[in-house]
């Protein structure tokens, strides 16, 4: 079963409408909770008493900060504002309804009183720290650091360039929900939600509200998207903190104004980066980064930042790299996980600045990138980084063929290469002052008398088709058909486990499965051997059928056989098997600051063929193609479904997608007004295969879900600059009509002034 195109096992009920999402349950005597926002980036304010109104503030009951597990100096954030709200969409107090529209007419009679202040609103503002985000702080320059790797080159020469990354939104199709259920009695919490990240955020409630882990438990239902929006804690502890107070059961779905203005947003960066050359060899990066974390550091900052370091030098043998750090904050809501988790910046910088150097020195754009690639692998690099598989020249040679040549003025065509990482956070070990690594992934295997199996996960599935792959890999080591295995996904009382994201799930989750599977097998012929009195190597179990001696049976009457027909002591009866598998190859940071910074890195070259409007603007993308190698398929077409989305998502948010301020207000605030490409936007996508196994993972597999998206930034940028014969000195993403119009209308008033 394993390489196969097979339909989704899942697919059936969400198209019939039997899918189970937040908004389709509800529980006895279940309210209903809205959320009152602040209309001011920056204000002290009081919620007002008002009549047959009740309002649940921070004041109403006392919690513990929400907890940042990688940064100690972040500042403190609780549940709900105290005394000072510092963004528009910061939650100031919760009201409760019998259903959601009782909520939201109580929210409106809320009345705050406000005092505005004037916001810091840009990083430049910040550092001048004459007002401070955070009194306690005393300064808004929360981060800080220096990485710096390998030897600086003696002889060199330099292009330089500036990059301005704006915000964007996850914009799953289903927003942030949850319904908390907290019982008094047994002072026990019981949360129903579709985040990524159950367990940890599991362990994130406890730490809030002082309840053992071992009495709370969060269930993931089915879920419509993740993107990192849903490594958002935010909304879990508003909720479970109504419920506590409530003592009933508490139902919140966030709106999409509210996704929009106050969820997690992608990174908000400016770097100044230089690349260090010597002919057409790449000797050195030196980047300098300014990241807006907005007004709070979001659970999993600033890991964002960290996990780009590796894709400052990317697929080439670079030997120096220098990258400073100044972490800001402004009023402005946080920055937290976005789709690839910090990368797609860092490949337009590196991306970009190589196909710059290729034209300052009257290079093809392939060819330089092919003399500089690395050939051997595994290799590790200066950062640490052990790229365990692949082929970057063929890469790209398959994407050159494929993508053709350009034909018209004002065509262009741009070309990037990024490596995938696939599970593993042990870079978390450049902040976090312990050695700690704990990226695993836990499953429950267990096989009736009938021969039907069932497999639990504590982790859970965005839409990703997770039913499916364990259904085949368990049929491909079983023998049985996929019909007989039953998955069970998102719950904390399952196996151990931390959670989906980090294009994780094929490295450690199917490994996972893999190898239960194998135990399981084991433990059949074990218990085989003895109820025939043989050894165990007389048991052959191959394709579903068992052979001992000259008889030949199904894998399930061998489960009958074990389960009712002979005598086996009761603890030695059970077909059941555990395994938790840990990401592969993982380290901590060394004393020079190297890590691996995953276990397995996929490869993924893009190349597009653009066409600008010079009257509008406007850029159309006229062919793009993608080669990815992630190692050996499970299902060729999940992972194409997961290239073509995440590039979907990696040209909105290169093309169109943008969240944007005016002194600290937000100028988009619901899709009328933030532009997600449709399929009038998003152009075909030519999808070709490389397979190289990962010498890491039991079954070669690396990860996928973030490679689509990591890679449209650099490709577009490229094209633009190809199309346009020029490079540009700062490259603004997303790429607007009026940022191609602004330079246009520069050039051509150069040449009038001449």
């Amino acid at each position: 079963m394993i390489g196969k195109p097979l339909r989704r096992v899942e697919d059936p009920r969400f198209l019939t409408g039997r899918g189970r999402f937040i908004d389709d349950l509800s529980l006895p005597g279940m309210l209903h909770m809205a959320v009152v926002r602040s209309i001011y980036p920056r204000a002290r304010f009081r919620v007002l008493p008002r009549e047959g109104v009740e309002v649940i503030t921070q004041d109403s009951l006392k919690t513990n900060p929400l907890p940042n597990f990688f940064f100690d100096k972040a500042p403190k954030e609780y549940p709900l504002a105290t005394g000072e709200v510092r963004y528009v969409g910061e939650p100031i107090a919760i009201v409760l309804g019998r259903d959601r529209y009782e909520a939201e007419d109580l929210k409106e009679r809320v009345e705050v009183e406000y005092e505005p202040l004037d916001p810091i609103s840009t990083p430049e503002d910040a550092l001048m720290d004459k007002e401070l985000v955070h009194e306690d702080l005393g300064t808004n320059l929360v981060y800080q650091d220096l990485f710096e790797y390998g030897e600086h080159p003696r002889e060199y020469q330099v292009v330089e360039k500036s990059f301005r990354v704006h915000r964007v939104s996850p914009m799953p199709i289903e927003t942030n929900g949850v319904i908390a259920d907290y019982n008094p009695v047994d002072q026990a919490l019981t949360v129903y939600s579709n985040t990524q990240v159950p367990q940890v955020f599991r362990t994130a409630l406890s730490i809030v509200f002082q309840i053992p882990r071992s009495k709370i438990r969060i269930i993931v239902p089915d879920s419509g998207g993740g993107f990192g929006g849903k490594i958002f804690l935010k909304p879990l502890v508003m909720t479970a903190m109504a419920s506590i107070l409530s003592g009933r059961p508490v139902k919140f779905v966030e709106t999409r104004t509210e996704h929009v203005t106050a969820a997690v947003h992608g990174p908000d960066r400016k770097y100044r980066a230089k690349l260090l050359f010597r002919g057409g060899e790449l000797l050195g990066m030196d980047v300098e980064l300014l990241e807006n974390f907005g007004a709070y550091m979001h659970t999993y900052q600033p890991l964002p930042i960290l996990r780009q370091i590796y894709h400052l030098t990317g697929a080439y043998r670079i030997k120096y790299l220098r990258f400073k750090i100044n972490g800001i904050l402004t009023n402005l809501p946080p920055t937290g996980p976005y789709r690839g988790l910090g990368i797609p910046p860092a490949v337009l910088v590196l991306e970009n600045m190589v196909s710059s150097l290729s034209r300052d020195l009257n290079l093809d754009q392939w060819e330089i990138r092919k003399q500089n690639f690395i050939t051997e692998l595994p290799y590790t690099t200066i950062t640490g980084a052990v790229y365990d598989s692949g082929d970057y020249v063929r890469t790209l040679e398959v994407l050159r063929q494929a993508l053709g040549q350009k034909s018209s003025r004002w065509e262009g065509i741009g070309v990037a290469l990024a490596l995938e990482p696939g599970s593993s956070l042990a870079f978390q070990t450049l902040v976090v002052g312990k050695p700690r690594t704990p990226y695993y992934e836990g499953v429950y295997i267990k096989m009736e008398s009938g021969g039907d199996v069932t497999v639990v996960m504590s982790t859970n599935s965005m839409g990703t088709g997770h039913e499916t792959t364990i259904a085949q890999v368990v049929s491909h080591v079983l023998g049985i058909g996929m019909d007989k295995v039953k998955v069970i996904l998102g719950d904390t009382s399952g196996p151990p486990g931390t959670g989906f994201y980090g294009s994780r799930f094929s490295v450690v989750g199917v490994s996972a499965v893999y190898k239960a599977s194998l135990k399981l097998l084991d433990k059949m012929r074990d218990l085989l051997a003895k109820i025939f009195n043989v050894e165990v190597d007389k048991i052959e179990i191959k394709e579903g059928l068992v052979r001992v001696g000259g008889r030949t049976f199904p894998l399930e009457e061998a489960a009958n056989i074990i389960y009712n027909k002979y005598h086996v002591p009761l603890e030695d009866m059970g077909l059941e098997a555990t395994e938790v598998f840990n990401s592969p190859n993982v380290n901590v940071a060394d004393e020079k600051r190297r890590v691996n910074f995953s276990s397995t890195y996929g490869v993924n070259a893009h190349g597009a063929l653009i066409e600008v409007d010079p009257e509008t603007g406007f850029i159309k993308i006229k062919k793009y193609v993608v080669v990815s190698d992630s190692g050996n398929l499970i299902n060729p077409l999940i992972v194409d479904g997961q290239l073509m989305g995440g590039t979907a998502m990696g040209i909105g948010a290169a093309l169109y997608e943008l969240i944007s301020y005016s002194s600290g207000v937000p100028l988009q605030s619901n899709l009328s007004e933030y532009w997600v490409p449709t399929a009038m936007e998003v152009p075909d996508i030519e999808i070709h295969h490389l397979v190289s196994p990962s010498p890491f993972t039991p079954l070669g597999t690396k990860g996928v879900a973030e490679g689509g998206a990591t890679v449209p930034y650099a490709v577009i940028a490229n094209a633009l600059e190809d199309a346009l014969g020029v490079n540009l000195s700062e490259i603004e993403v997303p790429i607007t009509p009026e940022f191609v119009l602004r330079f246009l209308n520069r050039k051509v008033q150069k040449v009038e002034s001449f």
